[in-house]
């Protein structure tokens, strides 16, 4: 990577979105004749995003995932078999919700406001994840790039919900080895689009090496 200088810099996490992308983005889930409309305001903030890092000097950029709710649940928006679900949604598939409300206490997500990607059915581990925000990104700039994806040890614990997903996959070390596929097929087709750097993300790896217990079903 000759054109990455050493100690160059990049962002990480996303951007803030507008009022009107955000209104577009929620009327898109019941109405996807506005695929086009949002799409061409996500270009339009990206290429904002892009200018506001070049003017103070980032050596990475990156989109600001505009078009993502949050750095996980988008998955569940592009692969078969993964499908979002609300807080709620998910306790009301436990018999015994007790461990999953104290995870939720412990990470502060007890609200029904963030929703989870729960495997539902066997995912399909070609599915392109992020093409169009690579597309956007070489629209607007020549230089060296970054694209983000949830960690595998993340997704597989956040999907797996035993009720649901026991019934596609015999154990949750199943359906990591789908997810890790999955991962693995768009990090090979990132980098044959040019993308430089691929940040892998990993917020809580922290509850398992500082937990003692090891909850089946959890908040992540």
């Amino acid at each position: 990577m000759k054109d990455i200088k050493p100690f160059a810099t990049t962002l990480v996490g996303s951007m803030p979105r507008s009022k009107e992308l955000l209104e577009l983005k929620e009327k898109l889930k019941t109405n996807p004749n506005l695929k086009e409309d949002f799409e061409k305001k996500v270009f339009e903030e990206t290429k904002k995003v892009i200018k506001l890092l070049d003017k103070v000097g980032i050596d990475i950029v990156v989109s600001g995932e505009l078009s993502r709710d949050n750095y996980m649940g988008y998955i569940a928006e592009k692969v078969d078999g993964i499908n979002l679900l609300t807080t709620d949604e998910i306790k009301e598939l436990l018999p015994d919700d007790s461990a999953f409300k104290k995870s939720l206490e412990e990470m502060d997500a007890s609200e029904n406001i963030m929703k989870s990607p729960v495997c539902v059915g066997k995912i399909n581990t070609d599915t392109p994840l992020n093409i169009k925000e690579v597309e956007n990104i070489k629209k607007l700039t020549n230089k060296p790039f970054k694209i983000t994806l949830p960690s595998p040890y993340l997704l597989t614990r956040t999907m797996w919900v035993k009720e649901v997903t026991g019934k596609i996959y015999d154990n949750r070390a199943a359906l990591g080895e789908d997810v890790v596929k999955l991962l693995i097929n768009e990090i090979k087709r990132l980098s044959s689009l040019g993308v430089k750097v691929i940040q892998i993300d990993e917020p809580i790896l922290s509850e398992v090496v500082f937990t003692k217990e090891c909850e089946d079903t959890s908040f992540y």
